[in-house]
């Protein structure tokens, strides 16, 4: 298995917990806020799916697309969409090449290879999970996913 193979399939068990805690959650928690100023769980769910995508599409084109706002999406809207881009993302992660790892990229105010990129979106990822959790937990959510399936050997 290669590098990317490796970091791809590591991404990849966090998302498929992501997912997995978006589907227990009804409908009616897609605007819940833990907090004044907290994001909407939705709006959370697809800051994490939408800011993951822009960064792998970053590290392949040097180019950060635009991120899909969350306001006024149902709670299937919000799955649909971070299916959507879950399935792009690993499309554009498993199309990645060495070259891509090592060339640097401007993200926001910081000048960084691909692979430390990565390793910020994985980062990312896995920082605004627990919170997604959390805020399933407290919108009523009583039986959650272990927070990430083990590595497959």
């Amino acid at each position: 298995m290669t590098n990317i193979q490796q970091m791809l399939q590591d991404w990849e068990r966090h998302r498929t917990v992501l997912v997995d805690v978006l589907g227990r959650v009804d409908g009616e928690h897609v605007g819940f806020k833990p907090w004044d100023g907290a994001m909407a769980l939705g709006e959370l769910a697809m800051h994490v799916a939408g800011w993951n995508h822009a960064l792998v599409e970053l590290v392949k084109t040097g180019e950060l697309p635009a991120v899909q706002p969350a306001e006024g999406m149902s709670m299937d809207q919000v799955r649909q969409a971070v299916s959507d881009l879950t399935g792009r993302t690993k499309a554009v992660y498993a199309s990645l090449t060495p070259a891509d790892l090592e060339a640097e990229r401007q993200f926001l105010r910081l000048r960084a290879r691909g692979k430390t990129l990565l390793r910020m979106m994985y980062d990312h990822e896995v920082h605004h999970k627990a919170q997604l959790m959390l805020y399933a937990r407290i919108a009523g959510v009583r039986d959650l996913p272990f927070f990430a399936p083990p590595p497959q050997d």
